[in-house]
């Protein structure tokens, strides 16, 4: 058997930021059009969202997430759509509004579970 190329073992690796698993519904906009969806695992730096509609990767959107433990909702005002899968997505967190970002991390340190990678 070969040994996993050097890509490959830099894919495996944690990336370092906690993941934890939710069940959110999420409202999506942008210029490409909109729709709504679950958030299935959020980090500091984005998201997992599953969803029916889909986007291109690199599609800008701006996104508002209605966590039971967040009041109000987080809003982001800019993510980018970095990866897909079926009726999956992958956003990357560029621009928050106000202290949505401390409230996310808030959010975050108080979920129970240990940190993933």
């Amino acid at each position: 058997m070969t040994p996993p190329k050097k890509d490959d073992q830099k894919a495996l690796q944690p990336r370092g930021r906690r993941r934890v698993q939710v069940d959110y519904p999420a409202l999506f906009t942008g210029d490409e059009g909109s729709g709504h969806g679950t958030v299935t695992n959020l980090t500091i730096a984005g998201c997992e969202i599953e969803s029916h509609v889909q986007f291109p990767i690199g599609t800008g959107l701006s996104l508002r997430v209605q966590a039971p433990e967040a009041r109000p909702p987080i809003i982001i005002a800019l993510a980018i759509v970095r990866w897909k899968n079926g009726d999956r997505f992958g956003l990357e967190f560029v621009r928050f509004e106000g202290r949505t970002k401390e409230q996310l991390g808030d959010m975050l340190n108080q979920r129970e579970g240990p940190a993933e990678g």
